[in-house]
């Protein structure tokens, strides 16, 4: 509730800051004595394309974002922009094999690490119902079209879990630069996923929604750049050793050889890109990573280095078809992998070396199609594998939920817009987790939404 008073305060301070600027609703006449000038005088009209080409300079673009809104409160010059939308999407969907939808951590959403390793019997399948799958954003532009173009943009919703409100996604973008809480500059936004109902994804999707300061470059003849710095987010074993199969080292095995220490260097994302067009394009991206930790054997901060390379872009062959495409691997970035992330396994101790941290190796794998014959309807396809090696001891010694090798994920779906404030969609997920020692599972899920938007 303390959310959604802030942002009420929010949305009436604009209101009122465009009551003493002239604020008028369009076709309304004015009736102040003091007319302010032409150009800074406020008005609610519908979206138009200019206003729309200035806004979504600076709006994510993500699965499950909320489209350009309707409406628009603008200057007559266009030099400033406000505007609030929103989505409020009930699900209703069927889980066949497992009971994933009441999995703490999952909900509405199909998180593969988080399907229960074995199916227990009576609990193979689930019915739902959730409209608690909602989100409402801000997005203010000032000085439009000026080199000095200023965007500020924030979103709050719940998680489809309770009907708990926070906060999503708060930035602003000045002259290429962003900063605040935002998808990791890592992230490829339009190669990682083609539209879903589910709000997760892809298991092998790269996709984290980080505390950033970041720089992306304009379009030089097609070639773009960006670069970052994140604010870094370690999951680490808890430093007991387990290299059982190493005998001159058997005196650790089971002892505490790694401790905690502060962490004072920031992720590195960056990227190059090279678009043909919006739907032709290739991106080489990379992350460097630092982890500090405590050496207990010999009783000394050490760091060691954490870093991955992906590949992905779009092809377009033909006009209504747009293929997905996106290939990770790296030491050590868990955080960035949406299958693995938030699992205590991408720093693990160094079986070699007692005392030392490795970092795991890992990687994400995924590809996907959109089939748009028409402008009101679409159809998606996609697979998606996640995978990490060199953890089995670690694995094998957490709980049944965090023990993760691999996972798989497909998913087909379709959307028919049936006007501009409603669409309807129905969609099929399957997905499998696999362990180290105790097997794996899998779950299908059959669901439709129908989602407003304004």
């Amino acid at each position: 509730m303390k959310t959604q008073t802030k942002f009420l305060l929010v949305a009436c301070l604009f209101a009122a800051e465009g009551a003493s600027t002239g604020f008028a609703l369009e076709g309304v006449p004015d009736t102040v004595a003091e007319q302010p000038e032409k150009g800074s005088r406020l008005e609610v009209r519908r979206m138009t394309p200019e206003a729309a080409r200035i806004l979504e300079k600076t709006r994510p673009v993500e699965s499950g974002s909320i489209p350009m809104p309707k409406f628009v409160v603008k200057s007559a010059n266009n030099n400033f922009l406000l505007t609030i939308g929103g989505m409020i999407n009930p699900i209703l969907g069927y889980d066949i094999g497992n009971n994933l939808y009441k999995q703490s951590d999952a909900g509405i959403s199909f998180v593969t690490s988080a399907i229960p390793v074995p199916a227990q019997a009576g609990k193979k399948g689930d019915f739902f119902i959730n409209p608690i799958n909602g989100s409402v954003d801000l997005q203010v532009v000032g000085l439009a079209n000026t080199p000095n173009e200023i965007s500020g943009y924030i979103k709050v919703g719940t998680n489809g879990i309770n009907s708990s409100i926070v906060l999503q996604r708060a930035y602003v973008s000045w002259r290429g630069f962003t900063a605040g809480m935002k998808l990791t500059t890592m992230q490829d936004d339009y190669a990682c996923q083609p539209p879903t109902i589910d709000p997760e994804g892809p298991s092998g999707c790269v996709s984290n929604v980080a505390y950033e300061i970041g720089y992306k470059s304009k379009s030089y003849n097609g070639f773009r750049f960006a670069a970052a710095l994140d604010m870094p987010s370690f999951y680490s074993s808890n430093g007991k050793y387990r290299g059982k199969d190493y005998p001159l080292n058997v005196e650790f095995d089971g002892k505490q050889v790694i401790g905690e220490a502060e962490q004072f260097v920031p992720d590195i994302p960056v990227w190059v890109e090279y678009s043909f067009s919006q739907w032709n394009r290739i991106r080489i991206s990379g992350l460097l990573r630092n982890y500090a930790y405590r050496d207990l054997v010999s009783s000394k901060t050490r760091h060691t280095v954490g870093w991955g390379a992906m590949l992905s872009g779009n092809i377009q062959p033909a006009k209504p078809v747009i293929l997905y495409y996106q290939f990770a691997y790296g030491h050590g970035i868990g955080a960035y992998l949406q299958d693995i992330a938030g699992k205590p396994i991408s720093f693990v101790p160094d079986n070699d070396r007692p005392g030392r941290v490795s970092a795991s190796p890992m990687m994400g794998l995924n590809f996907g199609i959109s089939y748009s014959p028409t402008s009101k309807l679409q159809f998606n396809a996609m697979f998606s594998e996640s995978r990490i090696w060199n953890v089995a001891d670690y694995c094998n010694a957490l709980d049944e939920s965090q023990n993760y090798k691999y996972a798989l994920y497909g998913a087909v779906n379709c959307f028919y817009n049936i006007n501009s404030f409603l669409q309807w969609g129905i969609e099929y997920v399957w997905g499998h987790r696999q362990t180290w020692n105790i097997g794996g599972a899998h779950d299908s899920r059959i669901q439709t939404q129908l989602a407003f938007t304004f």
